[in-house]
């Protein structure tokens, strides 16, 4: 091929030769033409072993998830060098993943099956789930800015070295981006002399790499393999192409959480984690981890980030989100099984801070339900507590995000009995309202009024289904700027009901993405 061929020409073959590499008719291959990682180096990075035998072929992928790689498609395909078009579905060959081992001869980090696939379609891009989750690897993060010419990334692969057919080393090297396009990028070997993707390095991580953190920004999809072992000596081209993954980060996220919905307690909250203004939720799965999953503009849900360390959140009784200090980052208050009650203030990492405690003693445990409210002229976010007796009281907070001590009756007698309470903006007034599910199943909406109380308006749901309801949260999901309600109906959906403005719900939708 002449340098006056085409890019489109140029691209197709250099696919063609790229897929092909990933086939292996003996040992399979392992690693970028480049310096070998450090150990530990780079763990998030995986290697697929895909088929056995002499069909075995061997790719590189990376973890996003605890249960999800993301490689390229044309890894998959009945034929590589026809395109990257695959069903979704379970693998039709057996695949092995290795997570966490940057050198393949020893038996650190995980191994295990994949055992669905989930094609993008658009681009040379296939989510692939694991049989379980990966616990001792973080996922890298999968970036959202669009990748820019000149930039330098980095890649690591399990593909052939420029010596070796089957090093044991995961290599890595740094490329430079040339061109970009709307689905994906063209990168040129930099940093060593030389650096070039091989054979077993299609669906390699392109990534970036500033102060000891990592952001995908690419999938490597093909390379012309220049100065690899096993390619034309009269080979020098050291370029190849990438998928990019900046704009399907939402597809991303969104099958990330149908690997996790069936983990969601019923402890959960909602607030504004993501930054884009609508409004969030927030959960304490099974496993005890403390995670927020952000609303699309559609007001589904798609994974958003864990919120804690570790796995320690599986004893909260409840959690509630809000701007408790006023610094306009959601902190969350949790009510413990000893009844305390603990702020977790907000931070700019996204994670929490540590706990302390927001109450001198255990008698939240005697709460019924409990809300995040803003009183008329408070301007940080207090709580709305239905004590077990049945009176209603709401509690401002300090510039700290303490409750002050003191506390303001809300409603006359010791009637509120409710099954469930949410809070929000449901008529449009700018005042922060009540959503009651009573005892007969009944979704009653209870209006804040400039006296500080509340008025009965009437129902927003128009029968008694709501008896089955294990919690019901308010918010703006959708960003219209109108009042909403999530809720999880007894069988477990969680659905979204959104809000007229006018103090009514509409008919609900699911909020988890359907796609898998």
């Amino acid at each position: 091929m002449t340098n006056k061929t085409s890019r489109t020409a140029w691209a197709t073959t250099l696919v063609s030769t790229a897929v092909a590499a990933g086939l292996l008719t003996a040992a399979p291959a392992h690693a970028v033409v480049g310096d070998p990682a450090k150990d530990g180096q780079y763990a998030f990075t995986a290697k697929l072993d895909i088929g056995t035998g002499s069909s075995k072929r061997s790719c590189t992928g990376a973890l996003v998830d605890q249960q999800w790689v993301l490689t390229a498609a044309s890894c998959f395909a009945d034929d590589p060098a026809q395109g990257y078009h695959i069903p979704a579905g379970a693998p039709k060959l057996k695949t092995t993943v290795t997570i966490g081992r940057t050198d393949l001869s020893g038996n650190g980090g995980t191994q295990m099956d994949a055992i669905d696939l989930a094609p993008r379609g658009d681009r040379d891009l296939v989510m692939v789930r694991l049989a379980n989750r990966v616990t001792n690897v973080a996922p890298v993060t999968v970036g959202t800015g669009a990748p820019q010419q000149g930039e330098e990334l980095r890649a690591a692969g399990y593909g052939r070295t420029a010596d070796e057919w089957a090093p044991d080393l995961l290599h890595t090297a740094a490329f430079g981006i040339g061109n970009v396009s709307a689905t994906g990028i063209d990168i040129d070997g930099k940093t060593p002399a030389g650096a070039s993707l091989c054979k077993g390095d299609t669906g390699a991580p392109l990534f970036r790499e500033k102060n000891g953190t990592f952001e995908l920004a690419a999938i490597n999809t093909a390379s012309w393999q220049g100065g690899c072992f096993g390619s034309d000596d009269s080979e020098k081209r050291t370029g190849a192409t990438g998928s990019r993954v900046d704009d399907v980060n939402t597809w991303i996220q969104q099958l990330r959480l149908t690997g996790r919905s069936g983990e969601v307690t019923n402890v959960l909250t909602t607030g504004k984690f993501s930054g884009s203004g609508r409004t969030d939720v927030a959960a304490v799965l099974k496993d005890g981890s403390l995670v927020s999953f952000y609303t699309g503009p559609d007001g589904v849900l798609q994974y958003g980030r864990e919120l804690w360390g570790d796995k320690t959140w599986d004893g909260k009784k409840q959690i509630i989100a809000g701007d408790f200090n006023g610094d306009g980052t959601t902190d969350i208050m949790a009510i413990g099984p000893d009844g305390m009650l603990k702020l977790y203030r907000g931070t700019d990492s996204g994670k929490l801070a540590t706990g302390q405690n927001a109450w001198r003693d255990g008698s939240w445990g005697k709460m019924t339900a409990v809300a995040r409210f803003r009183a008329p002229g408070w301007t940080r976010d207090g709580l709305i507590a239905q004590w077990d007796d049945g009176s209603l009281f709401a509690y401002p907070t300090g510039p700290d995000g303490l409750l002050t001590g003191q506390r303001q009756e809300m409603w006359g007698d010791k009637t509120w009995t409710k099954r469930l309470l949410a809070t929000g903006d449901f008529n449009g007034d700018g005042k922060d309202d009540i959503a009651a599910v009573s005892t007969a199943g009944s979704m009653d909406l209870y209006t804040g009024n400039a006296k500080g109380s509340f008025d009965k308006a009437g129902r927003m749901w128009n029968d008694n289904t709501w008896d089955t309801m294990q919690f019901a949260l308010g918010g703006d999901f959708d960003g219209d700027g109108k009042g909403d309600i999530f809720a999880r109906w007894g069988r477990g959906d969680l659905r979204w009901y959104p809000g007229d403005g006018k103090g009514h719900l509409g008919d609900s939708r699911p909020a988890w993405p359907t796609s898998s």
